[in-house]
């Protein structure tokens, strides 16, 4: 949690712009002592450069071939249904996993318990060769890349699982912000509950913002009273137009983790979103 001093930033709610809708946006932390005109990407491997999408910073591509892409869907669905029975919710195998709010309801011990799990995974668990995801981010970037972390010399994945109308997404941030997440290459790739109204949100360009473009917390930042380890964007002005690329079941979005993105509210009515995130670094 934040200390309470002259510095500390105890934001009221203000309101984001996201795909033509205003959410609410609420981000806690102590304020980040000094915004300076240094661009970050200009200090770092740019593993969009040279790519036609080097200025807006992400791209939406075809992901894997229909076997593949099928088995990695149903078995990362699989480790999420893995995740609540170890978490003592025991559902049904082919539980459709967009029903996950309901299954842990109004249990915020019984989520974190799953969220604890589905945070990093050993990118031994991953469903399918992690060779084919490499070549697929490595086609789009234009150079080999390998889903290694040399930074912390770790090799995982993520499952993002975000419910409908709760705050269980990041706060708007860049991933560079932390210096392990540097030089690297994201992608987004849908599972299950990921639409327009759901998908994760960026603001194209922004990669190429200096840092006092934005005013941001100095460390780990609390979003809607949730505390994260990545800080986050303060008072978010008019400027911040936040777009959701939407990738289709057959899509993967890669972006740069120099781009502001998340605050990405789920407002699908009744499903939750679940996706797969995983960063890439040169090979």
């Amino acid at each position: 949690m934040h200390s309470a001093n002259s510095d500390s930033n105890s934001a009221q709610p203000s309101l984001l712009h996201l795909n033509g809708y205003s959410v609410p946006y609420q981000v806690e932390g102590e304020k980040a002592a000094v915004a300076t005109d240094a661009v970050l990407l200009a200090a770092a491997t740019d593993l969009s450069a040279g790519t036609s999408w080097a200025g807006a910073g992400y791209a939406v591509v075809p992901s894997l071939p229909p076997p593949l892409r099928e088995l990695l869907q149903a078995g990362l669905a699989e480790l999420l249904r893995t995740a609540l029975r170890t978490a003592g919710c025991p559902v049904a195998s082919g539980y459709d996993i967009t029903h996950y709010h309901h299954a842990v309801d109004d249990q915020p011990d019984l989520h974190l318990a799953v969220i604890a799990q589905t945070k990093a995974y050993a990118l031994a668990q991953l469903p399918v060769p992690a060779a084919a995801l490499e070549q697929l981010v490595s086609q789009a970037c234009g150079r080999p890349v390998r889903a290694y972390n040399p930074n912390v010399k770790e090799a995982v994945f993520h499952l993002r699982v975000v419910r409908p109308h709760c705050p269980d997404e990041n706060p708007l941030h860049r991933d560079a912000w932390l210096p392990r997440y540097r030089d690297a290459i994201n992608i987004y790739l849908p599972v299950a509950g990921s639409t327009a109204h759901s998908s994760l949100a960026l603001v194209p360009g922004s990669h190429h913002w200096p840092e006092s473009a934005v005013e941001r917390t100095a460390a780990g930042a609390i979003y809607h009273g949730v505390p994260y380890t990545v800080p986050g964007v303060l008072r978010p002005g008019p400027a911040l137009q936040l777009v959701r690329p939407n990738p289709a079941p057959d899509e993967v979005l890669v972006f740069s983790p120099y781009l502001l993105h998340g605050a990405s509210a789920n407002l699908n009515q009744d499903a939750t979103r679940v996706s797969l995130e995983m960063r890439f670094w040169p090979a």
